[in-house]
């Protein structure tokens, strides 16, 4: 097939009508500087039109480039001019609005964009976290929130947070997850910080497809399945590899084989010593 003819990326050095050369290379290569030194030779003396067109190596790595950092900018911007009387406008009157439904389908209550509050916006999160909680269709309900989320913000702040959900979040936040961090769980198995990227997600839940696959066709279904892969159970056995320990106390040689130069619990020199263990950590 004829490859002569002119792409719209192509960059001509030399008379356009001339003989065209063409050179298909990695310009990685090592021998990618001696053809590029003579046909750009040859271009220049006007015998012949070059340029460079990029085929990668075959031993090039063919395993996608992941990419840990990116940035989403999402820009609210209406073309009309509205003009609205803000002259009575006082601080905190969003807030005594009267509250308004929980119904994400009602197209009259999210007509147009309500300003929030400092107050309405600090426990937004909360609210949005017990709103999808509490919904029939939670899945459902976060996609529509996530997707359009300043649309759907004064709703999730007329809400009130449920207590049994505002008491399940802080025992959450004192035990397992402080302030401040995130983690994600698929089918009960936590995922690195390292691994939060596209790249190790899709990997992780096509691995996770294939599993569930597997299992699926000794006659499980697919909830059945779920169930069984988070299962606490499953989770005990991963935590049971432990490293060896080791018993050095002299009992089984009936004590008094270890003795001790300093008995910081008889020794009156270190009566006054904290009896606490995290006085250990503290500065002295």
């Amino acid at each position: 097939m004829d490859r002569t003819y002119q792409l719209p990326f192509d960059r001509i050095l030399g008379n356009s009508s001339a003989l065209p050369a063409i050179l298909y290379a990695d310009i990685t290569a090592p021998g990618f500087r001696k053809w590029h030194k003579t046909l750009s030779s040859t271009a220049r003396e006007g015998k012949t039109s070059y340029r460079v067109r990029h085929k990668p190596s075959a031993k090039a790595s063919t395993s996608p480039l992941i990419v840990n950092g990116y940035g989403v900018e999402l820009q609210l911007k209406r073309t009309d001019y509205i003009v609205i009387d803000d002259r009575q406008a006082v601080q905190g009157e969003s807030a005594a609005q009267k509250p308004m439904g929980t119904d994400l389908n009602d197209d009259d209550q999210v007509a147009d964009l309500r300003p929030l509050s400092k107050d309405e916006v600090s426990g937004l999160g909360l609210k949005a976290a017990s709103f999808v909680a509490q919904s029939e269709q939670p899945m459902d309900t976060l996609m529509k929130l996530v997707q359009d989320f300043p649309k759907y913000s004064s709703i999730i702040a007329a809400q009130d947070a449920s207590e049994d959900f505002v008491e399940e979040h802080l025992k959450n936040r004192e035990q397992l997850l402080p302030a401040g961090y995130n983690v994600i769980w698929i089918n009960g198995v936590q995922i690195p910080a390292r691994d939060v990227n596209p790249f190790s997600l899709l990997a992780h839940l096509r691995r996770e497809r294939r599993l569930i696959s597997g299992i699926q066709k000794q006659g499980l279904i697919g909830s059945e399945v779920i169930s069984l892969l988070s299962h606490p159970a499953i989770a005990e056995t991963q935590t049971e590899d432990e490293p060896q320990r080791y018993d050095f106390r002299d009992a089984a040689e009936g004590g008094n084989i270890i003795v001790w130069l300093n008995d910081i619990e008889k020794d009156a020199r270190y009566e006054t010593w904290p009896t606490e263990l995290r006085a250990v950590s503290k500065r002295s």
